[in-house]
């Protein structure tokens, strides 16, 4: 918040406290920062005087705060940095603000590095909320500006490890259907489309890897087809389908069928991949079939012209691709892994400290994956082994800095406390600086990161789970602005569940949890239709087009299909004393190392329909340890409430005996020794909700929305009218459907008029009208002008009456 005055009515004493009262101003809301006022005297022609003493954040102790202050005229740096070939705009000049820094209340002391620098370091005392205020004095007017320091002691010393995808079986009422069409629909489908040449929209598969290695082998070849990126979802589909042979059939015949095509796929691509990687392991076929005129403005790898060029982004997908296949073939087959192993290194090689160079990438992917990577040749060669794409992965997020918002690299990222720009790059960024945070206990990064966290969670989050507004290019918007017709690109949820698995691994907290199952459930399930067949690249809360086969920028196609396979990755985490249950799901899995033994889990349940879960653990030896059961909050953002509150658990037994658990975390913990065959039975409560917003976000005033567990819901065109008002004093009623979508529980209610209310599944919304090949885009309007876009057919927030 800032506020401000004229110089002439307000003394050092009142600069240094609470501003004073101002002469006659005029007041000014400037666009780049909500909650900042800015002022000049009222017979001022000049520019006024600004301020922004930053975003609220998190700082976990004994950490510090990094204060990014800007006083000024105009607009701030970051946001005014033209992108290549624009002209930067004419900056307003003024005086030479002097800036002061003070404690505007809290519980403890703050200590400034230098209270008279716009970018300096506050510490803290005590845990507690903080008020921090810079105030800026020009000579002829002061302003200042306050923002909220949650000062909080730090996460337990021992952290969490994620459980790897294995070989695994699934049988649910729920997701068996919707693993079925990804594996017998939809991989076959993006196999399809990456091995044809032929490509008008959205080109650039096998070809640009057979053309390159043509180049390699000094041999005539075609031109890179495509985006430069579009690697990445021939990665993609690779690690989908290692995904999706480590699924148990379970005798389903198309499913097998399925499985037995992508051996043989995987034979013919892997090759033809591997052909194109350079001797060094440098592997990117947009650089290895650059033209003469490329190579001007892309004369050498990661060079600062190149950072567009996604570099470290396909080789982010090719390194998790190769993990997943030598995972697959159980460590039989290491000619991807050997090859992730080259590019790393040869990466590893050339970006560093002095002698090699500093350098990041305009997209954000290397970076998780390096972690990964590090973690996973820990596992197959011996502790210490992956230590250098450790580190690797921390310089390149040390280097960000000194560019723009769009990209995260407005500030170094150990000081960014606001998500901005770009969803998908900002949460794989967040991602991997969750990962820091967690396996070099770095205390900066760990601040950043749940300061990023709250940023997105508690300001800029969408009900379904999704990210991304659209207000800025694929991204973030300022805070509450959460309209409806919103992006939540696909990508974005997928990299907001990897992010809130990292923060569940550092503290433990089932809050993690209950955001990505929400995501999980929502946001990203229903990027797919239920037969496979087509899909979306955004998914507005009002959605007005049905969903398309493929897309000019295929950059999700491979990345939801891999991600929805990861299922045990999200389902299971392990501790030193015991195994965390995070989701419900019907299935069959293996998690090592619990305890010293591995354990199968055996989970039966028709969840989210019913709440009724059945969990056996068979331990390969009886050990001693803890379970901890996730009970989820299904309001864990600060954004929404909901009536009537659902939460806690209906029963809970062992072996048919009732038990009463501690709760730690949003965790029912259940500690003592167990043997093979020993089952847990518990009864989540499940109840339709009615859902309100934050009154500050203003597209969902006077709307309601509807929810039952997990899922939130629709209501279509297709059976009511969807502009009519809810009847607040409508019961709302779950009624399961067999006969509608493949089986779903629909809610039904009242609109004010008496007319019956039809609510459907989020994820299901948009699947009784067939899908197109590409995105449907209106007409445009009189003479060129923007279209209209097409009206709203499905919407979550509901007019209430």
């Amino acid at each position: 918040m800032c506020e401000h005055s004229s110089k002439k009515d307000i003394t050092r004493r009142e600069m240094l406290g609470t501003v004073g009262k101002a002469a006659a101003v005029t007041m000014i809301i400037p666009p780049f920062a909500q909650g900042c006022l800015q002022a000049a005297p009222a017979d001022s022609g000049s520019t006024p005087l600004s301020a922004i003493a930053g975003p609220d954040r998190i700082v976990v102790l004994p950490g510090k705060s990094y204060l990014n202050g800007w006083a000024g005229y105009g607009r701030p740096p970051w946001l005014g940095r033209a992108r290549p070939g624009e002209e930067e705009e004419e900056t307003p000049t003024g005086p030479e603000p002097q800036v002061v820094w003070s404690r505007e209340s809290g519980p403890g002391t703050v200590t400034f590095a230098d209270p008279h620098s716009m970018v300096t370091i506050a510490t803290f005392s005590v845990p507690g909320t903080y008020v921090l205020r810079m105030t800026a004095d020009n000579g002829e007017s002061i302003v200042s500006s306050t923002f909220t320091v949650q000062a909080e002691t730090g996460p337990p010393e021992e952290s969490l490890t994620q459980v790897l995808t294995r070989d695994y079986a699934v049988d649910s009422k729920f997701w068996s259907p919707r693993l079925k069409a990804l594996m017998v629909s939809w991989i076959p489908f993006c196999i399809e489309m990456i091995e044809r040449d032929d490509l008008d929209v959205g080109p650039g598969g096998l070809d640009n890897f057979d053309e390159a290695a043509k180049a390699l082998r000094g041999e005539p070849h075609g031109r890179h087809k495509g985006y430069n990126f579009s690697n990445a979802w021939v990665h993609q589909t690779v690690e989908s389908m290692c995904l999706a042979l480590m699924l148990d059939a379970g005798g389903d015949r198309e499913i097998l069928a399925a499985q037995r095509s992508f051996r043989p796929t995987l034979e013919n691509w892997i090759p033809r991949i591997l052909a194109a990687q350079h001797p060094d392991g440098y592997l990117q076929t947009n650089f290895t079939l650059r033209t003469e005129e490329e190579r001007e403005r892309w004369p050498d790898r990661w060079t600062p012209g190149g950072r567009s060029r996604h570099e470290g982004y396909v080789a982010g997908y090719f390194i998790e691709a190769a993990m997943a296949h030598h995972t697959m073939t159980r460590g039989q087959d290491t000619r991807l892994y050997d090859a992730a192993k080259r590019l790393a290194d040869c990466w590893y090689d050339h970006i560093g400290p002095p002698p090699r160079q500093a350098w990041f990438d305009g997209h954000q992917g290397l970076e998780f994956a390096l972690v990964r990577f590090a973690n996973y040749v820990d596992e197959v060669e011996g502790p210490g082994n992956g230590m250098r794409y450790l580190d690797l992965s921390k310089f390149l997020l040390d280097c960000r800095e000194g560019g723009r918002e769009y990209d995260q690299s407005h500030l170094p990222s150990q000081q960014q406390y606001e998500a901005v720009g770009h969803a998908v790059r900002a949460v794989y960024q967040y991602t991997a600086m969750a990962d820091i945070a967690l396996e070099k206990r770095d205390i900066d990064y760990l601040s950043a990161s749940r300061s990023l966290w709250d940023s997105i969670v508690n300001r800029k989050y969408y009900l379904t789970g999704g990210i991304g507004s659209g207000e800025t290019s694929e991204g973030f918007g300022p805070e509450f602005s959460l309209r409806n017709n919103s992006y939540c690109e696909s990508c974005s949820s997928c990299g907001q569940i990897y992010f809130n698995l990292r923060m569940n691994q550092i503290y433990g907290d089932a809050t993690y949890a209950d955001l990505y199952e929400t995501t999980l459930y929502n946001a990203l399930l229903g990027a797919m239709d239920l037969e496979g067949r087509h899909y979306y690249y955004p998914n507005p809360l009002d959605a007005n087009i049905p969903r398309f086969q493929w897309h000019n920028c295929p950059c999700c196609v491979g990345n939801i299909p891999r991600t929805l396979l990861m299922l045990p990755n999200w389902m299971y985490t392990r501790g030193k004393d015991g195994l965390y249950v995070n989701l419900f799901v019907g299935s069959t899995v293996t998690v090592d190392d619990v305890a010293g033994t591995d354990v199968e889990i055996i989970q039966e349940t028709d969840y989210p329909w019913d709440g009724a879960v059945s969990i056996t653990l068979n331990p390969g030896q009886s050990r001693s340890f803890s379970v901890r059961i996730r009970i989820p909050n299904r309001m864990p953002s600060k954004l929404y409430r909901a009536e009537p509150q659902v939460e806690g658990l209906s029963s809970l037994s062992v072996n048919g005996a009732s038990v009463r658990p501690v709760m730690e975390k949003g965790y029912a913990v259940i500690t003592r020794v167990w043997n093979a065959g020993d089952r847990i039975e518990l009864e989540l409560p499940l109840e339709a909700q009615r859902v309100w917003a934050d009154e500050r976000i203003e597209a969902n005033r006077g709307r309601v929305a509807l929810q039952y567990g997990p899922l939130v819901y629709n209501i279509e065109d297709h059976d009511q009218d969807i502009l009519q008002a809810l009847d607040r004093r409508s019961p709302l009623t779950p009624e399961w459907r067999p006969d509608l979508l493949e089986g779903v529980m629909t809610i039904r209610g009242r609109f004010v008029d008496g007319t019956s209310m039809l609510a459907l599944p989020n994820y299901a919304r948009f699947n009784r009208v067939e899908g197109t090949p590409l995105p449907m885009r209106p007409e445009p309007g009189p003479e060129g002008s923007r279209p209209e876009p097409f009206p709203p057919r499905s919407i979550v927030w509901i007019r209430e009456g």
